[in-house]
């Protein structure tokens, strides 16, 4: 876990750069059926000043646009749904409130409207239809013992019936609009209001939703950032949440709807098969495992495959799938001689050609770079053309050669300052990330990577919201510290068309009482507090996090080969000697 020391020198020992190694569960398979269709281009509403995109753009076009559901009142969020206490990806519409339900993604039902007028009629009783019987023109629904006839169920109807509003949960009454202070006939459905409007009688505007979803946002919490109108043409002065670029998505991206767990893992030159009996041991099945683009190839196509090979062929042995972290270039091809990003990404596509090649039903998924957002991993001032350029050649190479490989957005490092000199804010990094050459990263990766901090802090709190007030935990005063830093990650995801991705933690974890400068919040872990807060915070993915793919904890088995001053040791879950610490005995008995 490297992170960026505010309070002290920058850090970076020579063993980090090369021995990152991610390990991941995948408790379903990677099936193409679970994909997601390619989404079609922004639409931006100068009216209310926000974008519709993606799944919600499809449906809306789909089932009435305007006409049904009105203008878009918010950008997509993540929000606790209050009919099932889930969260979903939500974007609040005039007449209604969209939702998408990774569950039934792939099929017409992905989006459904919230049970919005369960919500509003919650606590009030209707009679029963007195007529129970079914016709052409009056249709009776035993479920919920109502009625549907005449003008309102020729708009259910046309509209599409159930699966877009539900049952009727009342009988047609006059109520009280209090949108306008007028009093109309209306009838109550799962998923909406009818409403009879006599002044557009004999148009097709007179039976219309009510305008719950407006009523609805009025009475939420939904953050200012997300209701504020998001101008066209000013991408660059606004906060985090930018409005989604009006870019087509051209890849398929993955829909996995479950959970992954796993570990980081080291296996070059070690006793590969004790460590993934280790890995399997604990109910888990993949692993990452970084590579070093310049032991790989020291020479300009002089490659050096015999102990790579050793271990996909350990793993595809062993039934435990693999993603691969390909960094440090040879010094030959990086930024400024360095082992940075390279001078030339045609040089690493070519690399990731063979490797994708050679590899091609072996290794799942390849992860383009490691924290690219330290200069310490660039070569020189960090920014985001090099990095981007390198990510593009790296996907085009890979898909060329394996279409089915998973192709990860390098995982960010927190940092707590921005300084393209030593490190970059990894949000605001992510963000600008986005904003290039006007958007065009989207197409580039499948899933996104990201390696939250923990430092001392347990994976429910976050600043400033709820941060401790125990200030001797050190490290509490900004959100990179925290392991929710990916909700922040994730929403700018979702400003930019992104949501209908998963996002993969490629790093996370805590370390105990730690030798090295700069990690000294270990002091404040105890070996049964580090078990804690790993099994938490893949209860809390698991619970609110409906995005999340695979995380990969922060390490199994480094102490075996590094010394006691190494500040990788204390991370893991393993002592020097093999013996299992509480955090491996906590993650293997943890549900799954």
């Amino acid at each position: 876990m490297t992170v960026y020391n505010p309070k002290t020198a920058y850090r970076r020992l020579s063993w980090l750069a090369l021995v990152f190694l991610f390990t991941t569960l995948l408790s379903t398979s990677l099936n193409p059926s679970l994909r997601a269709q390619a989404a079609s281009p922004a639409s931006y509403f100068s009216q209310t000043g926000h974008y519709l995109t993606d799944s919600f753009k499809t449906y809306w076009e789909n089932n009435g646009g305007l006409e049904q559901f009105g203008y878009p009142l918010t950008e997509p969020l993540q929000e606790v749904s209050p009919t099932d206490g889930k969260i979903y990806l939500t974007q609040y519409f005039q007449r209604a409130i969209f939702e998408f339900h990774p569950e039934l993604a792939g099929t017409k039902y992905e989006v459904l409207l919230r049970l919005i007028g369960n919500i509003i009629t919650q606590g009030r009783t209707f009679a029963p239809a007195t007529d129970t019987t079914s016709t052409q023109t009056r249709f009776y629904f035993p479920e919920t013992k109502h009625s549907l006839e005449t003008n309102f169920l020729a708009y259910w109807q046309k509209w599409g019936g159930l699966p877009v509003y539900g049952y009727p949960v009342s009988e047609t009454f006059t109520e009280l609009n209090p949108a306008d202070n007028q009093t109309y006939t209306v009838q109550y459905f799962q998923r909406g209001r009818f409403e009879f409007h006599p002044e557009l009688a004999g148009t097709k505007y007179e039976v219309l939703l009510g305008l719950l979803g407006s009523q609805q946002l009025k009475e939420s919490k939904v953050p200012e950032l997300y209701r504020a109108p998001q101008p066209a043409g000013q991408e660059n002065k606004l906060p985090i949440v930018n409005p989604i670029p009006q870019l087509p998505l051209s890849i398929t991206p993955l829909r996995i709807p479950s959970l992954g767990y796993g570990m980081n893992v080291w296996l070059f030159w070690q006793d590969k098969q004790r460590v993934l009996d280790l890995l399997k041991g604990a109910g888990f099945d993949w692993i990452r495992q970084q590579v070093g683009w310049d032991a790989l190839e020291p020479q300009p196509g002089l490659y050096q495959w015999d102990e790579l090979d050793n271990i996909v062929n350990a793993t595809s042995t062993n039934n435990v799938k693999i993603l691969l972290s390909v960094v440090r270039a040879p010094r030959w091809a990086g930024i400024n001689g360095t082992t940075g990003l390279p001078a030339n990404p045609a040089t690493y596509g070519k690399l990731m050609s063979l490797m994708a090649e050679r590899y091609k039903g072996k290794v799942m998924a390849y992860e383009v770079w490691n924290e690219q957002n330290l200069s310490l991993e660039t070569g020189g001032r960090v920014a985001v053309a090099p990095y981007i350029e390198t990510l593009k050649a790296g996907y085009k190479a890979i898909k060329a050669a394996d279409p089915q490989a998973i192709v990860l957005y390098g995982g960010l490092s927190p940092t707590g300052i921005d300084d393209e000199n030593y490190a970059r804010d990894d949000v605001k990094f992510l963000e600008q990330c986005y904003q290039y050459n006007n958007g065009e990263m989207r197409n580039y990766f499948d899933v996104l990577g990201a390696h939250p901090g923990g430092a001392a802090n347990s994976p429910d709190e976050f600043y400033p919201t709820d941060a401790p007030v125990d200030k001797t935990k050190g490290w509490t005063t900004h959100p990179s510290f925290y392991f929710r830093r990916i909700e922040q990650l994730r929403a700018v995801m979702e400003k930019y068309g992104d949501g209908v991705k998963q996002l993969w933690l490629t790093e996370f974890g805590w370390t105990t009482k730690n030798q090295a400068k700069g990690y000294e919040y270990g002091d404040l872990i105890s070996e049964e507090t580090q078990a804690k807060y790993l099994v938490r915070a893949y209860q809390r993915a698991k619970s609110l996090y409906p995005w999340m793919g695979v995380m990969t904890m922060w390490q199994l088995n480094f102490a075996t080969f590094v010394g006691p001053e190494d500040e990788k040791g204390p991370w893991g879950l393993v002592r020097a000697d093999w013996s299992t610490r509480p955090s491996y005995e906590a993650l293997k008995a943890m549900p799954k």
